[in-house]
């Protein structure tokens, strides 16, 4: 009888000991509840934050970097360089309304101006977001057999009666012309390759080459 209780003590001794670390493991588990759900908003991504803003009424010049930069002339203008263009974390840009002498004929024929023409220095590659355009304009400019374009003036190959383009090494001014639209007060463009001088909203025939 003896031997029977020493036997039955050592198996109760060896189920404890076995069952110890389970029952250990359970009350080191968390507990999914209601805290986690409350918890669960906070990890979610926080969107990215709007490009900074750069104002003024004068001639505007920032540091542009990957967060990209909005520059505004006031009451006139406003220039959007969206964030993630490779143009590394410290590219400077201007934007200014120019001064220079403007010919429409220069740009193609019939073409008529619409809005300041405004000078941006930022010859970049936006093709995978391209640089955004806008004048303010109150009134829709839209007539039939007319097309709103956007004047993009570029380095071009020099010909008889073209205009030097200052700083551009022996190249002429050249004009390329981008499809536009006027839409809630502004007239807008979208620019996937700046050709780093003038911009000039404008109306050209419908039938004018595009």
């Amino acid at each position: 009888m003896k031997h029977a209780r020493l036997a039955r003590t050592l198996w109760l001794s060896l189920v404890g000991a076995l069952a110890l670390p389970a029952l250990v493991s359970l009350s080191a588990a968390p507990v999914h509840g209601q805290d986690d759900d409350a918890a669960g908003p906070s990890d979610e991504a926080m969107p990215e934050p709007p490009p900074p803003v750069t104002s003024g009424r004068g001639a505007l010049e920032a540091v542009v970097g990957q967060r990209g930069m909005t520059f505004e002339i006031v009451g006139k203008a406003r220039l959007v360089v969206p964030p993630g263009l490779p143009i590394g974390n410290a590219r400077r840009m201007h934007v200014a309304e120019s001064r220079a002498p403007f010919r429409p004929t220069d740009v193609a024929p019939g073409f008529r101006r619409l809005g300041p023409i405004v000078a941006f220095d930022g010859a970049v590659n936006a093709t995978s977001s391209p640089i955004t355009f806008a004048v303010r304009l109150p009134r829709d400019p839209s007539r039939e057999g007319l097309r709103i374009v956007l004047a993009m003036e570029q380095a071009a190959i020099c010909h008889d009666g073209a205009t030097p383009l200052a700083g551009a090494g022996g190249l002429c001014s050249g004009w390329e012309l981008v499809a536009a639209r006027w839409e809630a007060g502004e007239l807008r463009a979208e620019l996937p390759s700046p050709g780093g001088y003038r911009l000039s909203f404008g109306t050209v025939p419908a039938d004018a080459p595009r």
